[in-house]
């Protein structure tokens, strides 16, 4: 089976100042080849100071930490081979 690499992009936190400005922004991203996964933290919490610090991770590794260190959520149980539906 074929596989594609990862896209698309989401903001996780965003934190705002009294004034309504973003401060910090933390986001989730693929990379520009789409073979791994970003995790950008941008931090303007202390005045003058601009820290952004990128972390990268391959989407096996990710799904391998989720699966170790998440929890299943309770749902419809599922069978690991494939039944195709009646209707």
């Amino acid at each position: 089976m074929p596989a594609t690499g990862a896209s698309g992009a989401m903001t996780l936190i965003t934190e705002y100042d009294t004034a309504g400005s973003p401060v910090r922004v933390l986001r989730l991203e693929s990379s520009a080849d789409g073979k791994a996964v970003l995790l950008t933290d941008v931090d303007e919490r202390k005045p003058g100071i601009h820290r952004e610090v990128r972390y990268e991770i391959t989407p096996s590794e990710l799904i391998a930490a989720i699966r170790a260190n998440g929890a299943a959520l309770p749902g419809k149980p599922h069978n690991d081979r494939l039944v195709s539906d009646p209707m």
